[in-house]
């Protein structure tokens, strides 16, 4: 064979040349490959998630049993103790809801759940204690709102589980649905409360019965949250933004703060729960004075929360597949107000029972459909800031303005004209001086006013970025592009850089 037939040029030989890594592998194939982050599901979420779920049900029975059977429980623990008992929830969270995001950003999400469990069932106790016979009258109230104090601690701490939970352990085809299951609950305390506790308080002496009611399912989330949940985050997780590390606390709320979408929904979504709670709050007093029964005015927001449940689940559902997480709260938000305003003009007269009952329903509907989408939303304009910060804030500002609406709702009140008195049913006996009814009409208005401003504030100006869902996408992208560089070079030859292909010789 002579040389220049047995000679076999570079170009003719199909191999690519490239440099090797240090571990020997061809540069910026195998490094890419090694970046893609292991993924995977467990069923433990839905046992974590039943937990929080469960916390935050028991939680709002206690903090709402107490107003449907307001007239009652006033007369046993004594004059406005019913308000004051809800109202101090509204008042703890405050102070404990720094703390709360805090701790739930360095110490888990087991931690959270511990103090949330502890504190909700030993808060439980203290107010079985204080309906006891033997314990003196003038004890009753003190004993009763230190319980309900001690409870209240473990709300800011449920309140921001759910989106933490789903953002934690659930992938992303699943976390508007699982943020609405843990946040669904809290609406569902407030059913069953608002159902339940007109039904067993039938004088003040069956308070003690309401205390047991709210007790025993709270102790049963206190063990199952102590033995059920064993961490706080799965050990491979569900998604890219699982993955990711989260800010710290203080970061994390200057990037809160300096974000303008993120300070809209702030204000707008805490308006939206504060409203929710007031209404829950002072609904007897707002049917009352127009001769709705106290069986009506618990079933009014059964019906809006029976509504809020269908509403939330189908919004999680859609969100879950469509995404179009800003376009469905503003519609719903809007015609949320349009039939809370309605609902509110309708208090004001006798005789709409029908009318009333209809308009809570579509109310609750639409309303409550915009809270998980919500708190959904501020983890997406947030990330990576924790789900406990960006949604503990949220919950914060939802209870600020809790307590401002129901100042203005009491305030603004006025004594119920004389021509009305033989209609009012909030008075038990003629000369009851302790549930006295009141003319609402100026609350409603200023409170109409409010609404108004808020879902045309969310309309005009809320334009978010969905940061969390673009980080899962680009990172999809990334992935598939390593898949396919993987696939092309799979049965290639690597060769050293420094390598030459020498010419056969004869």
């Amino acid at each position: 064979m002579g040389a220049d037939d047995g000679a076999i040029s570079a170009e003719q030989v199909d191999i690519r040349l490239q440099p090797l890594n240090k571990k020997g592998g061809a540069e910026g194939v195998d490094e890419e490959v090694g970046e893609q982050i292991q993924l995977r599901v467990y069923r433990q979420r839905w046992l974590v998630l039943l937990t929080v779920a469960l916390l935050n049900n028991t939680n709002t029975m206690s903090w709402i049993g107490y107003a449907p059977s307001g007239n009652y429980v006033n007369s046993f623990y004594g004059e406005s103790s019913a308000a004051w008992l809800s109202m101090i929830y509204m008042l703890c969270t405050i102070p404990v809801g720094i703390f709360a995001m805090w701790a739930g950003r360095e110490w888990g999400l087991r931690t959270a759940i511990l103090i949330a469990g502890w504190t909700n069932g030993v808060g439980a106790v203290i107010r079985v204690i204080s309906s006891i016979d033997f314990i003196p009258p003038e004890w009753r109230f003190p004993i009763c709102m230190t319980g309900q104090g001690i409870a209240a601690i473990a709300y800011p701490f449920i309140m921001f589980l759910p989106t933490k939970v789903a953002g934690s352990w659930f992938p992303d085809t699943q976390r508007a649905i699982a943020t609405t299951i843990g946040v669904m609950s809290n609406p569902l305390g407030v059913l069953m409360a608002n159902l339940i506790s007109p039904a067993i308080v039938k004088s003040p002496d069956h308070v003690i019965w309401l205390n047991i009611f709210t007790c025993v399912p709270s102790l049963a989330a206190m063990f199952i949250a102590t033995f059920g949940v064993n961490r706080s985050e799965p050990k491979i997780p569900p998604t890219f933004s699982a993955s990711k590390p989260q800010m710290d606390f203080v970061s994390g709320m200057k990037s809160c703060f300096s974000s303008k979408q993120y300070i809209i929904l702030l204000i707008v979504m805490g308006g939206g729960i504060g409203m929710f709670n007031c209404l829950y709050t002072v609904m007897l007093e707002l049917l009352c004075p127009s001769g709705y029964s106290n069986f009506f005015s618990g079933l009014c927001a059964a019906l809006m929360i029976v509504g809020g449940v269908f509403g939330a689940a189908a919004s999680g559902i859609f969100v879950d597949r469509t995404k179009l997480y800003e376009e469905t709260l503003k519609i719903a938000l809007g015609a949320a107000v349009i039939f809370g305003l309605i609902f509110l003009q309708l208090t004001l007269h006798q005789g709409y029972t029908i009318f009333l009952a209809i308009t809570c329903f579509f109310f609750g509907v639409l309303g409550l459909a915009t809270y998980p989408i919500g708190l959904e939303l501020a983890s997406e304009c947030t990330f990576p800031v924790s789900e406990a910060t960006s949604t503990g804030l949220i919950v914060l500002s939802g209870q600020i303005q809790s307590v401002i609406y129901v100042f203005i709702m009491k305030n603004f009140a006025r004594p119920l004209q004389p021509d009305r008195m033989h209609i009012q049913v909030c008075q038990l006996t003629a000369d009851d001086t302790i549930n006295t009814p009141k003319d609402n009409t100026m609350s409603i208005m200023i409170f109409s006013l409010l609404a108004t401003l808020l879902v045309l504030s969310l309309v005009v100006l809320f334009k978010p970025v969905y940061k969390r869902l673009e980080a899962e996408r680009g990172n999809r992208a990334t992935a598939d592009k390593n898949k396919e560089l993987a696939n092309q070079n799979k049965d290639r030859i690597t060769l050293q850089a420094e390598s030459v292909v020498q010419p056969l010789q004869e």
